[in-house]
């Protein structure tokens, strides 16, 4: 497999985590999810000839879908996905 297509596919993957997390409603508990996450981020980039780029790539696509469901969270929007 590639790495655009295996990047592609871990972005995804947390992409759709981070929507989860977005819709924990006890703070404490979203941001132990949220951390968890960022840490899966740090998984999943190990694994590629550049961690560091890949990690701050993942964790950027991670905190943009988060703020973009949390916002529709808290103004009763559905986030539809692209």
């Amino acid at each position: 497999m590639s790495m655009i297509k295996r990047y592609s596919q871990d972005a995804e993957a947390v992409e759709i985590k981070a929507v989860e997390v977005a819709r924990i409603e006890d703070p404490r508990a979203s941001l132990v999810a949220l951390a968890e996450l960022f840490q899966e981020c740090g998984r999943l980039a190990a694994d590629y000839p550049n961690p560091e780029r890949v990690a701050r790539m993942l964790v950027e696509d991670v905190t943009e879908t988060w703020q973009a469901e949390r916002w529709n969270v808290r103004h009763g929007a559905e986030l539809v996905a692209a």
